[in-house]
């Protein structure tokens, strides 16, 4: 709609073209939909003289230019049909030579098209702009002492669709209100278009015009085959890009089946960027459910949620299941909790990316026959060719089997670096602080939280409950609690029973509990190089400082005796705390302290360092920068670097 100010117009009507849109600096384009019991066209005249009535549908892009006072038909697309049994069909745009007719502002609400049919006729259309409606009045005017012309009357009424924009990537779809929101959802031939959030949304079911959805808002989708975390779906997906612009819809409240969110299905090329779903609640009796979108193979870029999700399959804070898909710069605090595949942020992530996201809300998996768990504070479960890098989860985590501070499970290509978990765990089997069971890569990782597993033939560990087979942990530490209850857990410090390998780490929490205990790992079926523990350990018939049971040779590690309080251990050396602080001690077993490990002689346990002890600007390279550093700071005190 035009906007105009008035003070300004009768002071000079030289500025009145200006003033139309306030202080715009540049054409803006809005879409229409015509309004089909409301838009004909009269056919009258020609040699019979039969007049005929025409229904319009399809819609228009409008053009005003508000520093010229002028205006175009950017595109149409609309056909008029009759009513008679022969469907006859106009093309609104060939009768009316819309899009070359030249549009001129009159006012702050009218405007006027002039300009000629195909045939020569006159054409002349006035629109009028009131509260999101455009009416249109024209005719055509065949030229002199043409008796056999048609003579075409236009009478119309157009909703403006959204709330301006024409859906391209220069100039989106304006989305202010709710009403916008659901309008997109119910026009399934936009989903390839682009759309920008321009105010903040309130979808309260308790707000007028609002309701309680029964399935995703936009691009909804069913499950027509596959399994929960390979899913085969039926729907039109979402494939275009919706900008937040940094603004909110809250109070989203869903009650359905399954792939439920804002959005139900993001395909591929899709993008979500810049958005906040606040407040949600959401409720699935199916799989796949997120606050901000069911299943995607798209991006989502600077997002966030709050709120409470529930499903049964596939629940994430943010996202219920990404395949093939991209989650960066994304956050959520939601509580989620479902039967299996439950994640903080995501609840299954497969061939997919996970960069710089974290969560904080309670996270918690029921299980049952079905699904035997996979809870992560962060995700459910990390699946083949999926990374996890620069990621952390704060909240508490509880569930049955595979559940870890920060994933549940991590499939055999799982890569996760730079990542921890600080949120307490809990799980009967197969439960870490970091990750529940690994069979892929941990690498550059921590945890902090206190750990605890109750199933009899439990693998409790505090980073790692149990590392499968070709698994590989790497540059890792713990420091949280680890207890077990159950009789026969293999439970560790570091790792609770590792059949792959574990490579240059160290743990310092305490361990009590369970069959195999041991400060570092409880259960050794693999490798374990250049590691150490210093954390006490009880409990157990099989106990040692570093390693309970060990079916391997443990290389190059060490334990602390004395706060350990074991002077035994299946595998490793022990040492004094003095000797455990001595750069020496761990010098002679090769132990790499110029790009691994750090230590404060005499006062420190060695440390895993973030850069290498001669990349001193810390820029991950090692170069003739570096040099220079040192050189303008000879003899001076940089040990803080």
């Amino acid at each position: 709609m035009i906007a105009t100010n008035s003070r300004v117009l009768w002071i000079d009507p030289l500025l009145i073209a200006v003033c139309l849109v306030g202080v715009a600096a540049s054409a803006e384009t809005s879409t229409y939909v015509f309004v089909p019991d409301q838009s004909t066209v009269v056919q009258t005249g020609g040699i019979a003289g039969v007049p005929r009535t025409y229904s319009i549908k399809g819609e228009f892009q409008l053009t005003v230019d508000p520093n010229l006072g002028t205006a175009s038909f950017a595109q149409v697309d609309a056909n008029a049909t009759d009513d008679s049994p022969f469907k006859r069909t106009l093309d609104l745009n060939h009768v009316f030579n819309m899009t070359s007719l030249v549009g001129t502002v009159v006012d702050d609400t009218t405007i006027k098209f002039t300009g000629k049919a195909s045939d020569e006729s006159d054409v002349g259309i006035a629109v009028t702009l009131q509260d999101g409606l455009a009416h249109l009045v024209g005719q055509t005017t065949p030229p002199p002492n043409s008796a056999d012309f048609f003579i075409f009357n236009l009478d119309a009424v157009a909703q403006r669709k959204y709330g301006g924009g024409s859906g391209t990537p220069d100039d989106p779809y304006q989305i202010a209100t709710a009403a916008d929101l659901v309008a997109l959802g119910e026009t399934p031939e936009d989903y390839d278009k682009h759309f920008i959030l321009t105010a903040d949304i309130d979808l309260d079911p308790n707000l007028p015009g609002r309701k309680v959805f029964d399935k995703a808002v936009i691009a909804p989708a069913t499950l027509s085959g596959g399994r929960p975390t390979v899913p085969v779906l039926r729907g039109t997906p979402f494939t275009g890009v919706f900008d937040g612009n940094g603004r909110t819809i809250s109070h989203l409240t869903t009650t359905g089946g399954g792939f439920l969110g804002l959005f139900g299905w993001l395909a591929s090329g899709a993008e979500v960027r810049g958005l906040g779903v606040v407040d949600v609640n959401i409720t699935g009796s199916s799989n796949v459910a997120g606050g901000l979108v069911g299943s995607s193979e798209g991006a989502l870029t600077g997002c966030y949620s709050t709120g409470v999700v529930r499903g049964r399959g596939c629940v994430g804070g943010l996202a219920g299941d990404i395949e093939r898909g991209t989650v960066t710069a994304c956050y959520s605090t939601a509580a989620a909790s479902g039967v299996g595949f439950v994640g903080g942020l995501v609840g299954c992530s497969q061939w997919a990316h996970v960069t710089d996201c974290y969560s904080t809300g309670a996270v918690k998996g029921s299980g049952d026959d079905a699904y035997v768990g996979y809870v992560g504070g962060l995700v459910g479960y990390n699946g083949p060719d999926t990374t996890l890098t620069d990621c952390y989860s704060t909240g508490a985590v509880s569930g049955n089997s595979f559940v870890g501070g920060l994933v549940g499970a991590n499939a055999e290509s799982g890569f996760i670096s730079h990542c921890y978990g600080t949120g307490a765990v809990d799980g009967d089997d197969n439960v870490g602080g970091l990750v529940g069971q690994n069979s892929g890569t941990v690498t550059q990782c921590y945890s902090a939280g206190a750990v605890e597993g109750s199933g009899d033939y439990a693998s409790v560990g505090g980073l790692v409950g149990d590392a499968w087979s070709r698994s590989a942990v790497t540059r890792c530490y713990s420091t949280g609690r680890v207890t077990s209850t159950g009789e026969l857990a293999d439970v560790g410090g570091l790792v609770g029973a590792n059949s792959g390998a574990v490579t240059q780490c160290y743990s310092t929490g305490g361990v009590n509990g369970g069959f195999s205990v041991g400060g570092l790992v409880g259960r050794n079926c693999g490798t374990v190089t250049y590691c150490y523990s210093s954390g006490t350990v009880k409990g157990g018939d099989a106990i040692g400082g570093l390693a309970g049971l060990s079916q391997v040779d443990v290389t190059a590690c060490f334990w602390d005796t004395q706060t350990s309080g074991q002077t035994a251990s299946a595998g490793g050396t022990g040492k004094t705390t003095a000797e455990m602080k001595t750069a020496s001690t761990f010098l002679e077993a090769g132990w790499d302290f110029v790009n691994v490990w750090g230590i404060g002689e005499n006062q420190t346990y060695p440390y895993l360092r973030k850069y290498s002890a001669v990349d001193i600007n810390q820029d991950s390279s090692v170069n003739f920068l570096d040099l220079a550093v040192l050189a303008e700071n000879w003899l001076t005190d940089i040990s803080h670097r």
